[in-house]
């Protein structure tokens, strides 16, 4: 890949970097075992939304804006799902800030 051709795709990638959104579910077990192509792993967690439960929602704008939404029928015993929505935006943060500043790098050379 040529670096004209990274940095399109780097350009087209930021597009993307606008919105973050992350959303926790608990559900029924779903074997992924069986799905390795990354559609197929999205489209099998999408067809057991209908039966999950949300457990948490944050969304964060490029310009400042956040939403956050937790569940609160879920009870003390479940907490733990909170926490483990909490560490995915934590996550989902920290991956969108790495790309960003791989990003800047890139388009400085």
């Amino acid at each position: 890949m040529s670096l004209t051709t990274l940095k399109k795709t780097v350009k087209d990638a930021l597009d993307d970097l606008a919105t973050l959104e992350v959303a926790t579910f608990t559900g029924k077990e779903i074997d992924l075992s069986q799905s390795t192509d990354t559609t197929k792993v999205f489209e099998t967690i999408q067809a057991t939304l209908t039966t999950s439960t949300l457990v948490g929602y944050s969304r964060f704008e490029v310009e400042g804006d956040s939403m956050n939404y937790t569940n609160s029928d879920l009870g003390p015993d479940k907490q733990y799902l909170l926490d483990a929505h909490s560490s995915l935006v934590e996550g989902a943060q920290k991956s969108r800030k790495d790309f960003f500043d791989f990003v800047l790098k890139v388009m400085r050379s």
